[in-house]
């Protein structure tokens, strides 16, 4: 058994479960540490799911294990096994990823998730002015098309319609004919259009946006109207192809057949000419708006009731009958929703964009300040070989301890920390060419980086102070870590290194440990046709061992043969067999092959202790909740456990 696996997942399940508060009354104290209300009935609610009752006998138990638990933890600390440069290193790294993740969902991916919720509850009609510049233009024609885009917002609010520009100057043709008119949209939009997105749920209806830049190019918009969403739908349709008379004959048909109450799936594999969907029903995959050609997605929201069924339409597939399966609306849940979209935000460039503005916002309050005139120095001494794979920084000077970088008032960090950032950031540095210019551009992109690092590393040690469950979190993987390593010690260690004391264990419990019940399963089989022969091996099976019935039998065909083995008495083989020596069962014939079998018990196997050795992962399991419970009992003599009843028993329901 992985001992440390099984540890750390039980207190990591405290851990995420166990958020302290101030002002809780004290339930219990542990060696003169206490253990708040809050911190216990968050623990115990989160450990018992449905059966936390707050029964008497419940919180009995369970203040008997959290007991045990802060007596172990006390222990622990009592030998300074928090001292350990390996622990210490240990939860530094846990605490490291605690924090990193915790950052990221609280003050990120949270934010991002609520933000996509409640902008999903909206549809957004809107048109757009688009001057296109690809993510790969050159710098040239992206300089163009700013001044084009630019050029248009200037005319229009010198008072050119919209509409007007839009088919005069957008570059999205399909669109331009209609004074730019997209129709409506809902979040979450693709990825690269999430400034796009921001600008639909934030401008006021009727006024024109500034440029926004997607990977398309640079746009103009508007917001026309906003309605309730008309979430996502599931529906199963019957298309008949083509726009002639013949066509219009064979949906009528398949409408009728459908209101005289013929089955969908039926009327679907008879007419349908979707090849990949009539023989299934007719099922499309679910889609919400702007998936399908207007006319079909309208006809499909029109639907009022699960199984309703539309008139014939046309789009420009041919013609459609549409049956409505399931509408699910806006998911107002947040863990639920959290599930579905967590994966989807954090591909979406919205994620690194918030990031961004995370670490912004992150050093815009702690007082974030950069000394240039270090960079400056810095950046003066380097050469080309900065842009190469052999540059090494020379970081003994006077120059290169002045600080850099001060966050939150008094943390800083020097020129030579910013030069080793460097020199481990080979990647970025070799992304540009070999020239002056060049250099001060990768000096600049890695002091971004830099204090990115740095703006983050200052917020994770902020949290302990901005979040009390944090805190407590940390708290708890700490004290994971010290139960580990001192119920290893005690406990799970001794137990499988001190020879002697299993021996002397096993010799005082011999009889626990006994082998299963077994016998040796015979079956016979005899291929003949003549019932009365099979009759004659089972008789003969009854006194003679396999090998004289086989000798007796098989005296010029291979009439009879046998199977032996050894099996508990439990074995599913055994159903039908009595648990008696030579007594066989009912003589039964296979119908496939014309067979006839029968079974019976040929050897009996007697119950007896087993051997240390054979018996060894059983005692030394036994040995360690042994030597647990005798350490809990040391435990419990040597520290101090107060129970608060009075506030104990107010807990109890």
């Amino acid at each position: 058994m992985n001992y440390k696996l099984f540890f750390t997942q039980l207190c990591l399940l405290f851990a995420l479960s166990s958020i302290a508060q101030k002002g809780d009354d004290v339930l219990m104290s542990v060696n003169g540490l206490p253990v708040n209300v809050d911190e216990f009935k968050y623990i115990y609610e989160k450990n018992n799911g449905k059966e936390a009752n707050y029964s008497k006998k419940s919180l009995d138990e369970y203040v008997e294990l959290y007991k045990k638990f802060k007596l172990k933890v006390a222990r622990a600390k009592d030998l300074k096994l928090d001292t350990i440069p390996s622990l210490k290193e240990e939860l530094a790294g846990y605490k490291r990823q605690l924090a990193n993740s915790y950052l990221t969902d609280k003050e990120i991916l949270d934010g991002l998730l609520k933000e996509l919720q409640e902008r999903q509850k909206q549809d957004v009609r809107f048109k757009h002015i688009l001057v296109a510049n690809g993510e790969k233009t050159t710098d040239s024609l992206t300089k163009v098309a700013v001044q084009k885009i630019n050029k248009i917002k200037s005319e229009i609010d010198k008072g050119k319609k919209f509409e007007d520009a839009a088919k005069e100057f957008s570059d999205d043709k399909s669109t331009a004919a209609s004074g730019g008119d997209l129709g409506f949209w809902t979040a979450m939009m693709p990825d690269g259009f999430y400034d796009l997105e921001n600008a639909l749920y934030t401008l006021p209806l009727g006024q024109v946006s500034n440029v926004i830049k997607t990977r398309l190019g640079y746009h103009l918009i508007r917001v026309e109207e906003k309605r309730p969403a008309k979430g996502v739908i599931s529906v199963a349709h019957i298309l008949v192809k083509a726009d002639d008379k013949e066509a219009k004959r064979k949906i009528d048909e398949a409408y009728k057949s459908l209101e005289a109450g013929e089955d969908f799936a039926k009327v679907c594999a008879t007419y349908s000419d979707d090849k990949q969907t009539n023989k299934s029903g007719g099922f499309l995959p679910v889609f919400g708006i702007n998936t399908y050609e207007a006319t079909f997605e309208n006809a499909a929201f029109n639907l009022e009731k699960d199984n309703d069924f539309s008139k014939p339409i046309q789009t420009k597939s041919g013609w459609h009958i549409i049956k409505r399966v399931k509408k699910s609306d806006p998911q107002n849940d947040f863990s639920t929703f959290k599930k579905t979209n967590e994966a989807k935000i954090k591909r979406d460039e919205r994620f690194v964009l918030a990031r961004k503005r995370l670490v912004e916002n992150i050093k815009k309050t702690s007082g974030y300040k950069e000394n240039r005139d270090v960079l400056n120095k810095f950046v003066s001494t380097l050469t080309e070989d900065f842009l190469t794979f052999k540059w090494s920084p020379e970081i003994n000077t006077a120059a290169m301890k002045e600080p850099l970088i001060t966050i939150g008032g008094d943390e800083k960090s020097s020129a030579a920390e910013f030069a080793n950032f460097c020199k481990k950031n080979t990647k970025t540095r070799l992304k540009y060419d070999k020239s002056p210019a060049a250099i001060k551009e990768a000096t600049e992109a890695l002091l971004a980086e830099f204090a990115e690092e740095k703006a983050i590393d200052y917020e994770q040690k902020m949290l302990e102070q901005k979040y009390p469950d944090f805190k407590a979190l940390l708290r708890e993987y700490e004290e994971g870590i010290l139960l580990f390593e001192a119920t290893k010690r005690a406990v799970w260690d001794k137990a499988n290194q001190d020879t002697i004391g299993l021996t002397s264990f096993f010799q005082g419990r011999q009889d626990k440990y006994k082998t299963d019940e077994k016998a040796n399963l015979l079956q016979y089989n005899i291929a003949t046709t003549d019932a009365k022969l099979a009759e004659k091996v089972m008789k003969a099976a009854k006194k003679k061992s396999p090998e004289e019935v086989l000798k007796k039998f098989n005296k010029k065909n291979q009439v009879v043969t046998y199977v032996e083995e050894t099996l508990d008495k439990m074995n599913p083989k055994f159903k039908d067999v009595e648990w008696e020596l030579k007594k066989p069962t009912s003589i039964s014939k296979n119908q496939d092959n014309g067979v006839y079998t029968f079974s019976m018990v040929s050897k009996m196997f007697p119950v007896r202790n087993k051997t240390l050795k054979e018996a060894r992962g059983y005692v030394v399991a036994d040995y360690q909740d042994y030597l647990e419970s005798e350490w809990i009992k040391e435990l419990a003599a040597k520290y101090p456990v107060k129970i608060n009843e009075a506030v104990l028993s107010k807990l109890t329901k």
